[in-house]
């Protein structure tokens, strides 16, 4: 058993079945400030590495009952020790069996009689090594941690603003509703403006919601049969007001075979009011916006087509990341593509289907996305 703290230089588990070879490995790397345990067989090494965790493992191979090319197979078979060094330390000189350290999982090997430079080298390179690797796996767990900290953080926050938002709005619709007639022209557009500003707000919430339940599958989709013309019709109908203040037209067609589909219609309404709305955005007054569906081998393929500045090839993966930023190739600005977009990749993707971007910059963008045709709902 490991009677004393491990030292910052190393800890090192020898497992030899002939004290005389443990006495000098010992004495080599004790000398040095390695701080040492010892087994003398299988079993026991096998016991020892959960309970001492080693740096690195110096192995004898020819041992009664359990070889070292077996404790080394089991060591590299558990996830704990699947990355522990393991040096063979074998008086076999023979391909053959080095072949079959390797096979085991042996990392490295010392040839007996040891010599006190190489057993040294060995020790510090895999000790530096495996202690990177570990503050490596280490940070990795702990931005994890972090992550997932910041995630619960973000999603208890967006669940309390949307008590006070809800009442804000409801307020507003009886001041709207109810007394609009004693308000003058400019205390109405007033209100009307908040209104909008909360039903945006609102809508930001309810994404960020979703996108939170879509990364950790937590959303179910509620799959129906549905058809391409009635999905986009309500989309349409959603982002109508926005065209015509903006003056721009937004023309579709639908292939007349396009089949029905199984798909969250809810969900994939929302992908289209996004793409639709985003296009919307970028888009000069005065121009157009097409929106196509029709059917392509096992899918059903849907397309925003529009005119815009477009979208630089190393910023088109970006913008449908979290928060990815795009550059104006207008004003040389990095804007924000917030969650709408990422929405629309995770439900499309959570439907098994794929979406992208085609653009050119100064001429528009294209806006793509598939839903397959299997699983059609009964």
């Amino acid at each position: 058993m490991l009677t004393e703290p491990y030292s910052s230089l190393g800890h090192i588990l020898i497992v030899d079945d002939t004290p005389l070879n443990v006495r000098l490995l010992s004495s080599i790397l004790e000398i040095e400030g390695y701080t040492v345990v010892t087994a003398t067989n299988g079993p026991d090494a096998l016991k020892l590495v959960p309970e001492t965790a080693p740096d690195v493992v110096l192995l004898d191979v020819m041992m009664p009952g359990m070889d070292g090319f077996e404790v080394c197979r089991r060591l590299k078979a558990e996830a704990f020790s699947a990355h522990l060094p393991v040096v063979m330390v074998t008086a076999l000189q023979d391909t053959q069996n080095r072949v079959q350290a390797l096979e085991a999982g042996a990392d490295d090997f010392l040839t007996k009689p040891v010599d006190e430079i190489e057993v040294l080298a060995r020790v510090k390179t895999l000790v530096r090594t495996k202690r990177g690797r570990d503050e490596l796996e280490n940070a990795y767990a702990a931005l994890q941690r972090s992550e997932g900290l910041r995630d619960s953080l973000s999603q208890m926050l967006v669940h309390d603003l949307r008590t006070p938002l809800t009442a804000i709005m409801a307020s507003l619709d009886i001041l709207l509703s109810n007394y609009r007639g004693k308000m003058d022209e400019l205390q109405n557009e007033l209100l009307d403006m908040c209104m909008s500003s909360c039903r945006q707000m609102i809508n930001q919430v309810s994404e960020l919601l979703d996108v939170g339940r879509l990364e950790s599958g937590a959303m179910e989709l509620n799959r129906q049969t549905i058809s391409a013309d009635e999905v986009l019709e309500q989309a349409l109908n959603q982002v109508q007001g926005l065209a015509r203040n903006r003056n721009i037209t937004i023309a579709n067609s639908i292939a007349a075979n396009t089949p029905s589909f199984s798909a969250d219609p809810d969900l994939l309404r929302r992908v289209l009011v996004n793409l639709i709305g985003n296009s919307l955005k970028f888009c000069p007054a005065g121009s157009a916006l097409v929106v196509n569906a029709a059917p392509q081998q096992n899918e059903v393929l849907f397309s925003v087509l529009d005119n815009g500045p477009g979208i630089a090839p190393e910023d088109c993966e970006k913008i449908f990341d979290k928060w990815g930023q795009a550059e104006s190739s207008q004003t040389g600005r990095k804007s924000s593509s917030g969650l709408g977009l990422t929405f629309c990749r995770l439900a499309v993707e959570a439907h098994g289907g794929k979406i992208w971007v085609e653009s050119i910059v100064g001429q528009g963008s294209d806006f793509l996305f598939t839903i397959p045709l299997t699983n059609i709902a009964e």
